[in-house]
């Protein structure tokens, strides 16, 4: 395992009050912030003395009237864009490519920590938070970065008893998440579009990022776009939240606190990090078609399709059919999770 990784993972225990220390930190630094473009002045209500600046059109410059129509028009369409959730799959078909592309090239773990269900404003536990620590990049000052994740589908997951613990933590993460880093990139780029979006998960964020990220481009850092490819596609999450949902069941209501053990969280560290990165000529998307491809496996082995019956291709066949057309409706029949029988009787008009 590279170094910089056993730094990160190197010790579980008190990673949780680090990660609050930085939360800590990053509200003082927000409240103290003498610069931050508010939401009344990115509705009219400016006053140009400020001299606040922006480089919205690719250079440093004060911030004018036409900048803040600008400002609220994209922000109108990132809230329209995302309509309150958000997968793990349009957080990474809907990042940068720059940023995935650090991210399979620079992050290479992203271990589940602990998890617990959090209660909404009813009291009662409507989401799964799950913190995930991942290394840095190789120009931080830290050694390692802590991604919170709320899955919001977990309500449902603890409460269905059709679905067995597995089967539901398949289900919960291919549904809605909330998000938040305690990273930079996150903190400037792209916490003002999870807040307008709905799918933040860490403080809300109403300061306009005029110097950062005034077209609101993008979704999420690296270390997040890490995270979300191992919900899609990794075993150790699925087994992480299987877990989760297991305790959450035991204790009726979804609550409960898991943790990670430390050697496991070592090996899985060490078994991520020997995955191979990809050469310079490479996309920069590797590590996420992976995802893809395993969450394809995992549903198909996870969901109960229709069996094959001779009856209902006779009866297509009964209909008058040509081969080629049969096959073509088999196939639509397939995809619609219809068996032939059923297809062939809606045909019928029955």
């Amino acid at each position: 395992m590279a170094t910089g990784d056993q730094r990160a993972i190197s010790k579980l225990r008190g990673s949780a009050s680090e990660a609050r220390a930085r939360a800590g930190e990053d509200q003082r630094q927000r409240q103290a912030a003498p610069n931050i473009l508010n939401p009344n002045e990115v509705s009219g209500n400016y006053d140009a003395g400020r001299m606040l600046m922006t480089t919205l059109g690719g250079e440093v410059r004060p911030i004018t009237s036409d900048d803040l129509a600008m400002f609220r028009h994209n922000a109108r369409v990132a809230g329209q864009r995302f309509q309150g959730g958000i997968t793990s799959r349009q957080v990474i078909d809907m990042s940068l490519a720059g940023d995935r592309d650090r991210a399979r090239r620079q992050i290479t773990m992203a271990v589940a920590s602990a998890a617990r269900g959090v209660r909404g404003r009813s009291r009662q536990v409507s989401a799964l938070e799950v913190r995930f620590i991942t290394n840095a990049g190789p120009d931080s000052d830290v050694n390692r970065h802590h991604v919170t994740v709320e899955f919001t589908g977990y309500q449902t997951a603890i409460a269905s008893g059709a679905e067995s613990p597995k089967r539901a933590a398949a289900r919960l993460r291919k549904q809605g998440v909330r998000f938040d880093c305690d990273c930079g990139r996150h903190r400037y780029w792209f916490r003002y579009i999870a807040t307008i979006g709905r799918y933040n998960a860490g403080r809300p964020e109403t300061g306009f990022p005029k110097i950062r990220n005034p077209k609101l481009n993008g979704v999420a850092c690296k270390h997040v776009l890490r995270v979300m490819s191992e919900i899609e596609g990794g075993s150790a999450v699925q087994a992480f939240l299987t877990r989760a949902i297991e305790k959450g069941r035991q204790n009726e209501d979804g609550s409960g606190h898991i943790r990670q053990q430390q050697k496991e969280a070592e090996r899985l560290a060490e078994k991520q990090a020997k995955r191979p990165r990809g050469g310079a000529n490479t996309s920069g998307d590797r590590d996420f078609d992976r995802a893809r491809r395993a969450l394809r496996k995992q549903s198909r082995a996870t969901t109960t399709k229709p069996k094959k019956t001779a009856n209902g291709s006779k009866r297509m066949k009964a209909l008058g059919a040509s081969p080629g057309a049969r096959d073509k409706l088999l196939a639509a029949a397939r995809e619609l999770g219809l068996s032939p029988e059923q297809a062939a009787a809606i045909l019928k008009g029955k």
